[in-house]
């Protein structure tokens, strides 16, 4: 069996971060690959919506409308719009 899983070196141990199922006494063979402290598992949701924006070739964003504050309802749910 093979299990790859993230742990914590803490007071000269690595602790799972995760529950491990194996039985007392067992012993296995790991393999260390060191991550940067600050490594999140999923991006920071800024990091996130500068990748988002930055899929968004320029000229679309000429085409967007400008009233979507006025007019969010018949944006998003299709409502009648809202005249200036």
């Amino acid at each position: 069996m093979t299990l790859r899983l993230k742990a914590e070196y803490i007071n000269g141990a690595l602790k799972p971060l995760e529950p491990l199922d194996l039985k007392e006494g067992t012993v296995v063979t790991l393999s260390i690959e060191e991550h940067d402290a600050r490594e999140k598992k999923l991006p920071s949701d800024l990091a996130l919506i500068q990748r988002l924006q930055e899929s968004i070739p320029d000229e679309a964003y000429d085409n967007l409308p400008t009233d979507g504050s006025i007019n969010y309802r018949h944006y998003l749910y299709g409502g009648p719009k809202v005249e200036d």
